[in-house]
């Protein structure tokens, strides 16, 4: 209580509860130690030394006769004495609900007096999942320290064992090795008041574990002991959630992860964290799926696959909050900012900041503003949609490259190639407005200018070269947000020939055969002003030369009379007309004119070659039959019937000479009767000359 009175007459005074305010009058020296055995509760013990330094003034004198210093709000066994007896001591509420002033009274402390208040109290803790921040248990411990005192009056110190590892959010401690215990110790305040901060004591060593596999993935749960429910929630939506996220980032699962834990340090510093060195995930005892889901994501996301900060932390919230719903997990979406708030940044600012520094308002501010513009910018794709998004960022991919070219133009994906990546690939109008509000700054945003007049004349030039991607040279300087140079590439390639690279597939496309791949790839790779000044000479006479292979082979396939097709098989047109494909296929123009020509000629002919081969073919024919019958007619009856003789079954013996060599057969001859001019044989049987034929 703060009382003032007249020199001399009664003193009276509004009751209020005094504690450290500098330029009050009062100094204030502190010393204050917690206590942590790292299995019961925390034992406090505070040393307070007040001297009322206020003078008395205009007949006024000032003294004060109780002081109150901040506990958490469950705190029990709360005892004040000074000079060996106690004090009276009443607790009063705070604007903080997990907070209470415990004010000890004290007969009235007048000027140039000094008095020493001896507090101790202890932290029991709440229970986990409660609405207070306080908690303690076996290998645990979160709550607030406070150090009432002027600056370099106050000492606070933590003590904890050393299996214990200890954060807080404000970076003033030291730790001081004592034996099987460790000190933090502060001395520097934190504000004018003191020192105030919110830390955590976390023993690894005691929790229960539980673990599970999930798309072949072995992991470990390590919760506080006896909080079954929080490993039974994380692993049920582990195992629901992991394959929905490798499908919103269109990567299988990287690995590195092997356990995720439960913390209280994510309370104290205002995050959770995904720490690939160790394989951890570290988050609090909340039962969040987006929060989970958003940790995961990290396995993916991350700076060394994502340039920008808020990009990584950005995607990780968007696709933690999408995965969490499609598991009806439960989560708390961030809201959006204040574009104009105190604390506000562009995107493109915000930087990666010291773990242990925990959340300021900045952090707080960009987290919710790069969730905000990325729910803006690919908020409302679809799935696959996203995927292809998120998956082509993260392995680097050109928008101007077709999805899943790992080779050209690929990089690391900053703010600017993923601008292109949501416009081209993922089909979002606006998304430079996005921009505009969220991410770049002043000097930044004129590039969006810029940029939007490069790509107007790229995509007139996409429009128009059909299913082509445009020259490399102008990808590469529109991928590197080199728009001077992109609009130098586009004056050395002329006004024609996108133009004519359409004019090539066309033809193509009506000749019914595909696009030749080696003017394709001319095209598509030019990048010097000697390969852009070729395009204009190969495009059009490439046009005109699959124009005529088209003609051939459509003469070659068509059906025709028997005689042309015939011919055209003697000619080799069906030969012609492919070499002639294959040669425009692969550049080489003027061979696949003289092909194409070939086969047209040789069609040309083919009616009459066929027809000759026909031709030949019947008098041959013809010929043969001739032949045929005369021998037919030349064949002679033989000498003796069948079955005449004294044994028809044996074969004849051969004629003998004198000198007894074998005397030469005897022709055998065929009597053909006389045959009138009607047909009939003469009644007469007059012989006919015996044509001799060998047998």
């Amino acid at each position: 209580m703060v009382g003032i009175g007249l020199v001399g007459a009664a003193v009276v005074g509004t009751p209020t509860v005094a504690v450290a305010d500098p330029g009050d009058g009062l100094s204030e020296t502190s010393h204050t130690r917690y206590e942590l055995d790292g299995a019961g509760p925390v034992r406090v013990a505070v040393t307070l030394t007040l001297r009322n330094e206020k003078a008395d003034s205009g007949g006024y004198s000032y003294y004060w006769d109780s002081y109150g210093i901040p506990v958490p709000a469950g705190a029990t066994d709360v005892v004040a004495t000074s000079g060996g007896s106690a004090l009276r001591v009443d607790v009063e509420p705070s604007e903080d609900p997990s907070t209470v002033f415990a004010t000890a009274s004290f007969a009235p402390l007048n000027q140039g007096r000094e008095r020493t208040i001896e507090w101790t109290y202890t932290i029991p803790g709440e229970p986990i999942r409660s609405d207070g921040y306080t908690r303690v248990g076996p290998g645990y411990a979160t709550f607030a320290v406070n150090g009432p005192g002027d600056a370099g009056q106050v000492t606070v110190e933590v003590v904890t064992p050393t299996a214990m590892s200890f954060d807080s959010t404000a970076d003033v401690f030291e730790p001081i090795l004592e034996g099987a215990t460790r000190t933090h110790r502060a001395t520097s305040s934190t504000d004018d008041y003191g020192i105030w901060a919110f830390v955590s004591a976390r023993d690894p060593e005691q929790v229960d574990e539980t673990s599970f596999e999930v798309d072949g993935t072995r992991l470990t749960l390590a919760s506080f002991p006896g909080d079954a429910e929080w490993s039974t929630f994380v692993q049920e939506q582990v195992t629901a959630g992991l394959p929905l996220l490798e499908s919103a980032v269109g990567h299988e699962w990287p690995g590195g992860l092997e356990t995720i834990r439960e913390d209280v340090s994510p309370e104290v510093l205002g995050y959770a964290w995904f720490d690939s060195a160790s394989g951890e995930i570290v988050i609090p005892e909340d039962l969040d799926a987006g929060l989970l889901f958003h940790e995961l994501s990290h396995a993916w996301l991350h700076g060394g696959s994502l340039e920008d900060r808020w990009l990584y932390e950005g995607l990780a919230e968007l696709v933690g909050q999408r995965v969490a719903e499609a598991t009806g997990g439960p989560r708390e979406p961030r809201e959006a900012p204040a574009r104009d708030a105190a604390d506000a940044l562009a995107l493109t600012a915000w930087q990666e900041v010291d773990l242990e520094a925990g959340a300021d308002a900045v952090e707080e501010y960009a987290y919710a503003a790069s969730a905000t513009a990325m729910s803006a910018l690919v908020g409302d794709l679809d799935d696959a949609t996203l995927a292809a998004v998120v998956g082509g960022a993260l392995s680097g991919e050109s928008a101007y490259e077709a999805p899943g070219s790992s080779t050209a133009n690929d990089g690391r994906t900053d703010w600017q190639r993923f601008l292109d990546l949501v416009e081209v690939r993922g089909g979002v109008a606006g998304a430079a407005d996005t921009y505009r509000t969220w991410v770049v700054d002043a000097e930044q945003a004129p590039l969006l200018d810029e940029r939007a007049a490069a790509r107007e004349a790229y995509v007139a030039i996409d429009e128009t070269d059909g299913a082509w991607s445009p020259p490399a040279g102008l990808r590469t300087a529109m991928t590197g947000w080199e728009f001077a140079a992109a609009a130098t590439v586009r004056d050395a390639l002329g006004a024609d020939v996108a133009a004519d690279a359409g004019d090539v597939q066309r033809a193509a496309e009506a000749a019914g055969m595909p696009a030749p791949a080696a003017v394709r790839a001319l095209y598509e790779d030019a990048a010097s002003d000697e390969e852009y000044a070729a395009l204009a000479t190969v495009l059009p006479r490439a046009a005109d030369v699959v124009e005529v292979v088209g003609e051939a082979s459509r003469t070659a396939a068509r059906d025709r009379d028997p005689f042309s097709d015939l011919g055209e098989v003697l000619l080799g047109v069906d030969r012609a007309a492919a070499a002639a494909r294959a040669a425009v296929d692969a550049g080489q123009l003027d061979a696949a004119a003289g092909s194409a020509d070939d086969a047209l000629s040789r069609s040309g002919l083919a009616p009459w070659a066929g027809a000759g081969v026909v031709v030949l073919a019947l008098a041959a024919l013809a010929g043969a039959v001739l032949v045929v019958l005369r021998a037919r007619r030349r064949r002679a009856a033989p000498a003796t019937a069948p079955g005449d003789g004294p044994d028809a079954t044996a074969p004849a013996a051969p004629a003998v000479h004198e000198n007894g060599e074998a005397a030469p057969e005897e022709p055998d001859v065929h009597e053909e009767p006389d045959v009138h001019e009607d047909g009939e044989a003469d009644p007469e049987g007059r012989e006919t000359a015996e044509v001799p034929v060998r047998s």
